[in-house]
């Protein structure tokens, strides 16, 4: 520990017809977290940098913030102290300059999800499940009991959405629910069952054809079954996309694109000024802007249309997707909330959070991120998430991390990345998943206490910690 006051950020927005909002919470000190950063090398082989220190904040160390009293929260989570108009749904609005997702009842809410919320697929996972619960009516209620505790209040992408539905049912007090749609990934896979010569197409390229529309209408079931669902926050219609530069390369010049896709490309460069062979970084990121609004304005549309009661989520922009403004501005009009995946940097760059907020001045959350550590005794070697060495120290990163984000008045939330550990027996996992730490439980469904901990300091208070450094900013 050092004696510090330290800025966490300058937010310097110039907000549409409002005034510039500056965040600047004084810590009366700070902590040191050693961590390892993970990467791929030239080979993409998984790698770990040494121990680095990294200096973090604490709720406690919040400069004039007293932990008590609790939020006063409403039947969902939301809090009850303000009330704007009510819909019967979720919805998002810009309230005195910082944006709000407001709860069907009308009280501002601040997302705080947990991914993933799903019993495991191992024998081990199985195994314990039966031992500790009789159904799974019982362990969902469990879990959801835990969740609201440490002050969780929604169940991020890949949950067990019948089951939380089922709860919601005869539940008091309801537990709010995310979907994934995959739209794109399931029409890629089915178009290339249909034509295996697809196989080599450019990924982006699916983007492009017509039948990836009829792909989306043929597949509202779920959208269709949610409609009139007050406790559903809204959809994802995918995961990770890969807007980038190397693909958009491969679309360039794939030979197998149809005509009308060929003419669309073509379009689309005349607009921006640009030849296929001689593009330079800006337009090529001007280009996959267009690709990203070319996806966006399908899946908004056929969302929209089918459901106009909740939100559009997006795509769980990551990588350099994130860093490309032309992205952002597309999905400006489409996107109720822009969802990012967040990985490589131990907190928020201030950069992100002013960059994102000017480049069309939407909502977001930070849809995954979470650390690993060494006590676990697992491999840790699958998964972006930074090594650290304890239970704890996974606390201190998750206050941190959030703490960052409340500075932001763009940002409506986070999801942590996710319910339970991997467990090396599961052979269904993909390879991302596959012997790590990420889990607040673990493989047995035991809770991991002294992160929980950390997660509750933050999540009990989140409504008075956001208001108390917005006021940091709006009396500066």
């Amino acid at each position: 520990m050092y004696k510090s006051i330290l800025t966490v950020l300058a937010i310097l927005g110039c907000l549409i017809g409002e005034e510039s909002v500056i965040a600047q919470p004084v810590f009366s000190d700070s902590t040191l977290v050693q961590a390892k950063i993970w990467s791929r090398d030239a080979n993409r082989n998984i790698q770990y940098s040494e121990w680095k220190n990294f200096s973090s904040h604490t709720v406690s160390q919040l400069q004039g913030f007293s932990a008590a009293p609790t939020d006063s929260l409403d039947v969902r989570g939301g809090n009850q102290l303000i009330s704007l108009r009510a819909t019967g749904f979720f919805r998002v609005e810009k309230v005195s300059g910082r944006w709000q997702v407001i709860d069907p009842e009308g009280h501002p809410f601040i997302v705080a999800a947990v991914n993933s919320i799903r019993l495991g697929n191992s024998a081990a996972n199985q195994q314990t499940f039966l031992e500790r619960w009789p159904n799974k009516v019982t362990w969902i209620d469990d879990q959801i009991k835990l969740f609201k505790s440490f002050g969780f209040n929604t169940a991020g992408s890949w949950s067990d959405v019948p089951a939380i539905q089922a709860f919601n049912q005869t539940a008091k007090q309801p537990f709010a629910y995310t979907t994934q749609l995959s739209w794109l990934a399931g029409y890629t896979r089915e178009a290339i069952r249909a034509d295996a010569t697809k196989k080599q197409a450019a990924a982006l390229s699916f983007i492009l054809e017509d039948a990836f529309e009829t792909y989306c209408k043929q597949h509202v079931e779920l959208i269709a079954a949610c409609k009139l669902d007050a406790n559903l926050l809204g959809y994802f219609s995918d995961n990770e996309i890969a807007f980038s530069i190397a693909q958009l390369d491969s679309l360039l010049f794939d030979n197998t694109l149809s005509t009308p896709a060929q003419k669309q490309i073509d379009s689309w460069l005349l607009q921006i000024g640009a030849a296929r062979g001689t593009l330079s970084t800006t337009q090529k990121e001007k280009l996959i802007g267009k690709i990203a609004g070319r996806y966006f304005q399908v899946v908004s549309r056929v969302i929209k249309q089918t459901d106009p009661n909740h939100l559009y989520l997006g795509s769980r922009l990551h990588a350099s997707a994130k860093n490309n403004r032309y992205i952002f501005e597309e999905a400006a009009a489409l996107i109720d909330i822009v969802s990012i995946n967040y990985y490589g940097y131990w907190e928020p760059k201030t950069t992100h959070l002013t960059d994102w907020a000017s480049w069309g001045d939407r909502p977001f959350f930070i849809t995954e991120f979470y650390t690993k550590a060494m006590d676990s005794g697992m491999d840790n070697i699958s998964g972006a998430g930074w090594l650290v060495k304890t239970q704890d120290e996974r606390g201190i990163h998750y206050q941190n991390f959030c703490l960052r984000l409340l500075t932001s008045p763009n940002c409506v939330g986070w999801h942590w990345f996710r319910y339970q550990d991997n467990d090396p027996g599961d052979a269904t996992a993909d390879p991302s998943n596959r012997d790590a730490n990420k889990g607040l439980v673990n493989t047995q469904y035991q809770l991991y206490v002294p992160l929980g901990n950390r997660m509750k300091e933050l999540n009990l208070y989140k409504y008075r910690l956001a208001t108390f450094i917005f006021a940091s900013a709006r009396h500066l």
